[in-house]
C-alpha cells in the first residue's frame, strides 16, 4: 500500500515546509523511498521536478507521480488548498487513490490563530473519513498560554471525531534563530543539512532530535504500511546517562 501525505493550510506561517522536511529527514535517516513533491501556481519551464504545476494537473498526471514511489509528501503551496480540495471533488479521487492501492494522510499545520483553523474543517469536510490526520502544532513562545483556544474549538472536537494525532513541533529559541539569521538559512533548509549539528550547534541538535521524536510517536499513523527501512539511524550514547537519542 503507497502513502500520500498532504500537508495543506492557507493560513500563512504555519510551518508547512519545515514539517515537509522534517517529515523527509525521518524517512532519510531510515532509508525509506519516499518523494517530496509541491504544488504551485504558474511553474516556470526552469523549475526544479519537485514542483507540480496546479493549472497543468489532471487525476492522471497525478496518479502517475504518485506510482513512482511509496510514500510521496506533497506540501500546498500556501493559496492553493481549496484549489486541490476542488481538484479532489471534482476528480473522484477518493476512489482512484483507493483503485491505485494508495492511503491518505492529512497534516494540518496549524498556529495559536484561530483563523488557522479553518483549515482543519474544510479538509474534515471534503476528505471526511477517507483520510487520517495529524494536527501540527507549531510551538511559539507565546503558544502555551493560548493552547486552550484549540482545545476548546469546534476543529479540535472534530478532529476528536476522527482521532486525529497530534504533533506538537517545539520552539526553535533564541540561539538557534540567532544562527540562522547568521547563516542566512531558513529553518526548513537547515532541518536537510547533513552536518545541521557542526553547522548550528548542540541547541539545533537537541530541537531535531526532540521534532524527530515527535514524528517517531505517530510513524504507523503517517507512513502506514509504506515504511519500509533500509538502514537504522545512528544513535548517540550521552555519557552518564542511559537514554540514546536519533542522531
Amino acid at each position: 500500500m503507497k502513502k500520500l501525505i498532504l500537508i495543506q493550510n492557507d493560513h500563512p506561517s504555519t510551518g508547512k515546509s519545515t514539517l515537509v522536511h522534517c517529515l523527509s529527514r525521518y524517512l532519510d535517516q531510515y532509508g525509506v523511498p519516499h518523494q517530496v513533491k509541491a504544488l504551485v501556481e504558474d511553474l516556470a519551464e526552469d523549475k526544479p521536478d519537485h514542483f507540480l504545476d496546479s493549472s497543468r494537473l489532471t487525476a492522471r498526471s497525478f496518479l502517475h507521480v504518485l506510482d513512482n514511489c511509496p510514500i510521496t509528501i506533497l506540501e500546498i503551496s500556501t493559496g492553493l488548498a481549496e484549489f486541490f480540495l476542488k481538484f479532489y471533488q471534482n476528480h473522484q479521487l477518493e476512489s482512484l487513490l483507493d483503485g491505485a492501492g494508495v492511503s491518505l494522510s492529512v497534516v494540518l499545520p496549524i498556529t495559536s490563530e484561530s483563523d488557522s483553523f479553518d483549515a482543519v474543517i474544510e479538509a474534515a469536510e471534503v476528505y471526511s473519513d477517507n483520510a487520517e490526520y495529524l494536527i501540527a502544532h507549531l510551538i511559539t513562545s507565546s503558544y502555551e498560554d493560548d493552547e486552550k483556544i484549540w482545545d476548546r474549538s469546534y476543529a479540535a472536537r472534530v478532529m476528536d471525531m476522527f482521532e486525529a494525532v497530534e504533533l506538537h513541533i517545539p520552539e526553535i529559541g533564541f540561539q538557534i534563530e540567532m544562527e540562522l539569521r547568521a547563516q542566512h538559512k531558513e529553518l526548513a533548509d537547515a532541518i536537510l543539512d547533513l552536518n545541521a549539528a557542526g553547522s548550528y550547534g548542540k541547541d539545533f541538535t537537541k530541537w531535531n532530535n526532540r521534532v524527530m521524536g515527535q514524528v517517531e510517536s505517530a510513524r504507523q499513523y503517517l507512513f502506514g504500511e509504506a515504511f519500509k527501512p533500509l538502514t537504522q539511524p545512528k544513535v548517540v550514547e550521552k555519557k552518564g546517562r542511559n537514554k540514546a537519542l536519533i542522531a
